[in-house]
């Protein structure tokens, strides 16, 4: 199974998006200019420079990755227990125990915001009720047990989004289907942002209903920053340029790490780099703002397109060497495991149906 190329993309996501984390974790908090006076255009790992946190890192050792991809690992774990799809309740459980069985007080603080979610439902009013990354910086594995079913992806991504409300819930859906149709054998870049615009569209049609879907004044601030967002890229097809045009597009608001940014950003550098995966993250690094997010996001889905063998060497053994537990690349193996397995079900049912007609 590991030599399959479905094993390659499932691999070639989950690296690319630690990469891309713990490639914008040191820096995070500084400005581009400081990041290049110092480093230049960063493509190399460099020491972190502040202390360990809930919501950062846990260790300061190059490499390390941070709580973006850690949450990521959880909702694997969840997929795992539910050898397939998981439900809201399969993330929770993963969550009660990473809470109650935390080693230390940096695993208890990181998990304590969604695991309260969890827990008290519509009574607990996730951080502070800000429209945060919280389940689109993590939620790639989501698109991966949905290989090549963008539409199942957005349906999925949306449910397990209870982190978060408004319109950081359709962004989550909208990145877990872009991963799905990134798994396609044949994807393009084009393919992947047209599948993500697609389903949006459709899901929210649903949801809303005709008479407020085509109301002139609706708001749909996903949509109306990624296209003017995309507009940018495909004219500069150039990830350093679109920088300044997308810091006007998007310089509001006071959260740091808010979903419409993440979104945006990370498509635009993916769009901008052609889909390459190390200017996708290196573009998203050097933007600014929540920096290890938006790489985090655009190396997963990069990554999910080229598949591992894109990811550079000098990039994954570092990583890899940093973070030994979990291990990714048992992470991938038992994920395609999954796939391969929900495959050979659909096909008995898909043939089963067949011999009904």
């Amino acid at each position: 199974m590991d030599q399959t190329r479905l094993f390659k993309k499932v691999y070639g996501c989950l690296l690319g998006g630690a990469i891309g984390d713990a490639l914008g974790g040191p820096v995070e908090l500084w400005t581009t200019e400081k990041i290049r006076e110092t480093y230049g255009n960063l493509d190399r790992f460099v020491p972190y420079d502040r202390a360990p946190s809930h919501h950062g890192q846990f260790r300061n050792a190059l490499g390390v990755y941070t709580d973006d991809t850690r949450l990521k690992h959880l909702l694997c774990q969840a997929i795992f227990n539910a050898q397939g799809k998981p439900r809201a309740g399969d993330v929770a459980h993963v969550l009660a125990q990473a809470y109650h069985h935390a080693p230390d007080d940096l695993h208890e603080g990181f998990v304590e915001e969604y695991y309260f979610k969890a827990l008290w439902g519509r009574d607990k009013v996730i951080f502070s009720g800000e429209p945060t990354n919280g389940a689109i910086m993590a939620n790639s594995p989501l698109g991966l047990i949905c290989a090549c079913r963008p539409e199942e992806a957005y349906q999925l991504g949306f449910d397990l989004a209870f982190f978060t409300d408004g319109h950081a819930k359709t962004a989550a859906a909208m990145m877990v289907t872009a991963i799905a149709e990134a798994m396609r054998p044949t994807a393009t870049v084009d393919g992947v942002i047209e599948a993500v615009r697609s389903a949006h569209l459709r899901y929210a049609r649903r949801r809303e209903g005709d008479h407020w879907h085509t109301t002139p004044w609706r708001y749909d601030p996903n949509l109306k920053f990624l296209d003017e967002a995309l507009a940018i890229a495909r004219r500069e097809r150039d990830v350093f340029a679109i920088r300044e045009p997308l810091m006007k597009l998007l310089e509001w608001g006071h959260l740091f790490s808010e979903s419409v940014h993440t979104l945006v950003v990370a498509l635009s550098m993916f769009v901008a780099a052609q889909g390459d995966l190390r200017q996708s993250i290196i573009g998203a690094v050097m933007y600014g703002r929540d920096k290890d997010s938006y790489a985090s996001v655009a190396g997963a889905l990069a990554g999910a397109l080229h598949g591992a063998d894109a990811v550079p060497a000098k990039w994954s053994q570092p990583v890899l060497d940093a973070n030994p537990e979990p291990d990714i690349r048992a992470y991938a193996l038992r994920l395609t495991e999954l796939i391969a397995a929900d495959h050979a079900q659909r096909v008995t049912a898909v043939n089963d149906l067949g011999a009904l007609m």
